[in-house]
């Protein structure tokens, strides 16, 4: 059986804001293994998610990543989704700078041998009212259009980059998710609605 192994940041976590202080849905409601379940005997499913986690870049960050990668070893498929952080993290952002940072990534995951990279541009987000009073969205509300620009950007960007480097690619922007009360996290209901998308993937993958 194949092994994936798929790396992200808080949505791939399973971060629940309502929570206190943040915490996590029960296993059962995140996506990660709502598909491991599904994927029984086709996909040995391996969720890597961290919350807050930007693209990784030399220093701690690729540090871990590399430990993470040799204990998950040996790995047929590493599915990538991170960007959000990186555009709502900043009041400047910069989707074409993300998009290169992203490149950077694959380019160091095909040099340890990772055979196969399924590229994942991120969910669109649902801004609220609620989603400008949280610590990851560093911006105001007059911020709104320039985070959907910049969003809707990578999006494309990510897209060109699976091209050029012969990745699996899979647009979560365009699929129809459920989001928390701060828009960025998806609810349980959008834990569900992101499984029954990533299974149609994965089972698209797993017969090439």
């Amino acid at each position: 059986m194949k092994k994936v192994v798929f790396y992200g940041d808080s949505n791939t976590y399973g971060y629940d804001p309502a929570g206190l202080f943040g915490g996590r849905y029960p296993r059962q409601y995140r996506w990660t293994a709502i598909l491991a379940d599904r994927l029984d005997g086709v996909f040995q499913v391996a969720a890597d998610g961290m919350p807050g986690r930007a693209i990784p870049r030399k220093g701690r960050a690729m540090e871990y990543l590399l430990g993470s990668m040799r204990h998950e070893m040996p790995v047929d498929l590493f599915a990538v989704m991170l960007g959000t952080n990186d555009i709502l993290g900043t009041s400047r952002p910069d989707a074409a700078q993300t998009a290169r940072d992203m490149e950077e990534l694959v380019v160091f995951l095909k040099n340890a041998g990772i055979p196969q990279i399924l590229l994942i541009a991120p969910p669109k987000i649902s801004f609220t009212p609620a989603s400008f009073q949280m610590s990851y969205v560093c911006g105001d509300s007059s911020y709104a259009q320039l985070y959907r620009e910049q969003g809707q950007k990578l999006t494309l960007e990510y897209r060109d980059l699976a091209r050029r480097h012969g990745l699996w690619f899979a647009d979560a922007s365009s699929w129809e998710l459920d989001f928390a009360f701060d828009g960025v996290h998806l609810s349980e209901k959008g834990h569900v609605l992101f499984a029954d998308e990533m299974e149609k993937v994965m089972r698209k993958i797993a017969k090439r």
